[in-house]
């Protein structure tokens, strides 16, 4: 994203970046273009210098290696303006911010473009240090498919885990002023858009959008493989599955088609291959990454039922399981339960409960 870094007054020149990178032509080349289209000006090239013109304006474009970017003002019809430079500083503000927004909207399709193809998505926080780092995955105990980098985040309303569908919804938005003004009425005008990106995220089930402030955003669209060695993936558990759920195979993906409703993508063969059983079941029931992480690794601590009409609750096995029975507490935890807790921050609280009867 492009920042202003200095204004020279005596000597007319404005010092920029783009993305912290301090020669980078092909940005001077990009914002002297959409300079040139908005005030209808030609371009010559003078050595090493670009100079767009007007008959009103002429501004002399250049980098210097380990530097920045120079825009120099040789005229300008606004005599106030050429006078004092912050007048200038605001019409190059507003050029930028121009820039910035489009190049955002760019990215933001993209990222939502990269995962369409996705009927179901986990995303985690998995690094915040200057910059913010969301990724996102079928299963993220094994890999991710998609990284997404908030440069300099400095405003973060987000959970730690979340989940997204998104091949029914983008996933990613650009705030438009209407979020602004609504996130800086929460927290007291803490967004600052000058220089910033605000970014909004839908996620399943959630009432509200999680929002993000920064300074720019990039994403790598790529698979990342975990080592991580799964000991229960039982083929037998999966073909029972496969009856109790009524599931069919299509090309390289798994559906399910009830009564009454209409034919719905359950999860693609490579997931439904590198699973185990509690991925396998918890995915058809819609449940995210943090439930799965957390009934793998605390296992021992359940017993495994479903209910019948007859006989109420009856033990079984995993593959067939409906409810998990807490052992210290006596819980029967209903998969639909679990399914319509959204928020993670109400699942932490859960799971504190039910370690809180640990004998």
């Amino acid at each position: 994203m492009y920042k202003i870094l200095s204004l020279d007054e005596k000597a007319k020149i404005i010092k920029l970046l783009y993305d912290n990178k301090s020669n980078d032509s092909n940005a001077m080349f990009a914002l002297m273009k959409y300079i040139k289209s908005k005030i209808n000006a030609d371009i010559e090239q003078t050595e090493d210098r670009f100079l767009l013109f007007n008959d009103k304006k002429k501004y002399l474009f250049y980098t210097i290696e380990n530097d920045a970017i120079y825009i120099k003002i040789l005229l300008h019809d606004d005599k106030v303006a050429f006078t004092n430079f912050k007048y200038m500083e605001a019409e190059f503000k507003s050029y930028i911010e121009e820039m910035n927004l489009l190049i955002c909207k760019e990215k933001i399709k993209n990222i939502n473009d990269s995962i369409k193809n996705n009927m179901w998505l986990d995303f985690k926080i998995s690094e915040y240090g200057n910059d913010l780092h969301i990724i996102a995955s079928n299963d993220l105990s094994c890999c991710h498919i998609l990284e997404v980098i908030f440069k300099n985040a400095y405003f973060i309303q987000c959970s730690k885990y979340f989940n997204a569908c998104p091949n029914e919804y983008d996933v990613f938005y650009v705030c438009t002023d209407d979020d602004i003004e609504y996130i800086n009425k929460g927290y007291k005008n803490i967004i600052d858009n000058k220089y910033s990106v605000i970014i909004k995220i839908k996620v399943d089930d959630a009432k509200n959008y999680f929002y993000i402030a920064c300074e720019g955003i990039e994403f790598i669209h790529k698979e990342v493989r975990y080592d991580y060695d799964f000991t229960s993936l039982y083929t037998a558990d999966k073909e029972n599955i496969i009856k109790k759920y009524d599931l069919k195979k299509e090309g390289d993906s798994w559906y399910q088609e009830k009564e009454n409703s209409h034919k719905t993508l359950i999860f693609t063969d490579k997931f439904f291959n590198r699973n185990d059983t509690i991925g396998i079941l918890f995915r058809i029931h819609k449940l995210c990454f943090a439930k799965v992480k957390y009934f793998r690794t605390y296992i021992f601590n359940f017993e495994t039922y479903k209910y019948d009409y007859k006989n109420g609750f009856i033990q079984t096995e995993l593959w067939d399981a409906e409810f998990f029975k807490h052992i210290d507490s006596g819980y029967m935890i209903d998969l639909r339960f679990l399914q319509s807790m959204t928020v993670y921050e109400d699942f932490v609280d859960f799971c504190k409960e039910l370690e809180s009867f640990e004998r």
